[in-house]
């Protein structure tokens, strides 16, 4: 009884080795999308009366948003909530995504989930008559980076060699050592893969005492 306790405790060791080898130790996690603070430094807030119409535009011009970007609503005793298109042009809606219509110090976080326009508003009507009010259009997915053009290297001009002496003058030499240098690469695929056969073959070995 003592001996099969301790040949199924040999088993279950081979089999965590196994899996340590064999299986990837983690998974990449996606990549996440750029954070911006919505007004910049000050926050979200009613804009200068001289500017109340461009305010925010000018903010997010410079910006090209993408679908898993995120913005972030920064405010003091105010709220922001997510509208519809009339809702942003005739500034009448109070209830939406966000933090509703009760006027509060905080912060909220919108991730743009979907590409298009996306309108944003505080939940005060003076205020967003007042040009406290977002509108950004997002694009489905970030472009890859473009490929770097280079030009074909050209070959070197080689130059021509003179003339070499007959190799009847010249007593035969030892050949050149063997090489043995070898691929990095190919040495990392073949040693976990040589492991996971050798814990293989002792995982069935013991097995087979059971």
């Amino acid at each position: 009884m003592a001996s099969m306790a301790s040949l199924l405790i040999r088993i279950s060791a081979l089999l965590i080795a196994f899996l340590a080898v064999c299986c990837p130790a983690s998974l990449a996690a996606p990549p996440l999308g750029k954070r911006y603070r919505v007004g910049g430094p000050e926050g979200w807030r009613v804009p200068p009366p001289v500017d109340k119409e461009m305010f925010y535009v000018k903010w997010a011009s410079p910006i090209t948003f993408f679908v898993e970007d995120s913005i972030e609503f920064v405010y003091k005793n105010d709220t922001v909530i997510k509208v519809s298109k009339a809702g942003y042009y005739h500034c009448n809606e109070t209830v939406g995504v966000g933090t509703g219509p009760v006027p509060k110090d905080g912060s909220t976080l919108f991730l743009l989930d979907a590409p298009g326009f996306a309108y944003f508003a505080s939940a005060d009507l003076g205020h967003c008559a007042d040009g406290q009010r977002l509108m950004i259009n997002v694009l489905a997915a970030e472009p890859p980076a473009p490929a770097s053009s280079l030009a074909p290297a050209q070959a070197p001009t080689v130059a021509p060699s003179p003339p070499q002496p007959s190799a009847s003058s010249f007593p035969p030499g030892p050949g050149p050592a063997p090489s043995m240098e070898y691929s990095s690469a190919a040495g990392t695929s073949f040693l976990p893969s040589f492991a996971c056969a050798v814990l293989s073959a002792a995982v069935m070995v013991l097995a087979g005492f059971v």
